[in-house]
């Protein structure tokens, strides 16, 4: 019986590896703001207005990759990534711009035999340039 239980959950955790999303992102309730389906691969971003979370699959297990991102006119971040031993990556991107409210950001990753390229715009999340509700000590 503990054998059964053992392969229902994990054929339950295999089942969700397609999903690219963090499980603490999808709890609570990010608003995905691009989604990229291939034969092989899939990506997508999420965001809670203020983070961004990049994620793809469908690559080699244990693959090193190239992510790129560009933001606006800004030279564009490369760097190798390594894809983890069930072909997924993800990782976390907080965009920002000084002087600007907002802009658009492309992301691609780039394996051997898969390329997910994601886009969306960012703006600055309001309430930042609020004060703390502090008060002075008498």
């Amino acid at each position: 019986m503990r054998t059964l239980s053992a392969i229902a959950l994990t054929a339950l955790v295999a089942g969700t590896a397609a999903a690219a999303y963090d499980p603490i992102v999808l709890s609570r309730g990010w608003e995905r703001v691009d989604r990229f389906e291939g034969q092989e691969c899939t990506g997508e971003v999420g965001t809670n207005g203020k983070f961004y979370v990049i994620s793809a699959s469908g690559f080699a297990p244990d693959e090193r990759a190239l992510l790129t991102i560009t933001n606006g006119d800004m030279r564009p971040l490369e760097r190798t990534v390594r894809i983890d031993s069930r072909g997924r990556w993800q990782d976390y991107y907080i965009p920002f711009r000084y002087n600007r409210a907002g802009g658009p950001v492309a992301v691609t990753i780039a394996g051997e035999d898969c390329v997910v390229p994601l886009a969306f715009t960012w703006r600055r999340a309001r309430g930042w340039q609020e004060p703390a509700p502090l008060t002075a000590r008498r």
